[in-house]
């Protein structure tokens, strides 16, 4: 992975002002929080679902595979009920990725984008995860930060998710997002969509 300078024309840091509702995630913009998987039935008294909704999470974009983890799709609305949040205004959308590989074609990416982009042109948040929310998460947030303008190229892309990163709790163990080289150059060389109107 190249080595990137110049943080001082970069956004400021979202996560530094808004706070993370779980210790594994950061703000990619106002309206996208990276994370990881946010359910584990074997915690139940502490779920990452709650943390998410009660910090306004509206739309979740799910990157993992089926059959990769326990799902948690049907889980929503009763979580929903629980919190005094309205089930029927929560989406959720699977666009899987196997992990630690890039996705299958550009309309793939596209197809996330158009999610994305809906949800901000509705003021809605969206939290996007994978299994770790490290290699894919970190992948699909960095292109999209090129894709909604916030970042000129893939590669101020990567500095900032760099940045973000760096403030997750298991970034001591996991030191880069996107987690692989083929990751991490599917960015660098990323390029806004002729069509992105924002």
């Amino acid at each position: 992975m190249p080595i990137l300078l110049a943080t001082q024309s970069l956004p400021c840091s979202l996560t530094s002002e808004t706070p993370r509702p779980i210790p594994n995630s950061y703000w990619a913009t106002p309206h996208l929080l990276a994370c990881e998987y946010p359910w584990s039935p074997n915690s139940p008294q502490k779920p990452k679902l709650d943390a998410l909704l009660r910090a306004g999470v509206r739309t979740f974009i799910d990157l993992t595979e089926c059959g990769e983890l326990i799902p948690y799709a049907s889980i929503l609305a009763n979580r929903c009920t629980l919190l005094g949040i309205d089930p029927l205004s929560v989406e959720y959308h699977r666009f899987p990725i196997p992990d630690r590989c890039l996705p299958e074609s550009p309309e793939h990416l596209l197809r996330i984008f158009d999610t994305l982009r809906d949800n901000q042109q509705r003021g809605r948040v969206c939290a996007v995860h994978c299994r770790g929310g490290i290699g894919r998460t970190g992948m699909v947030v960095g292109c999209w930060l090129v894709e909604c303008g916030a970042a000129r190229n893939g590669g101020e892309a990567l500095l900032i998710v760099a940045r973000e990163w760096k403030l997750v709790e298991k970034c001591k163990r996991y030191p880069h997002s996107p987690e692989t080289t083929a990751q991490y150059d599917y960015v660098y060389s990323f390029h806004r969509s002729k069509d992105a109107a924002l």
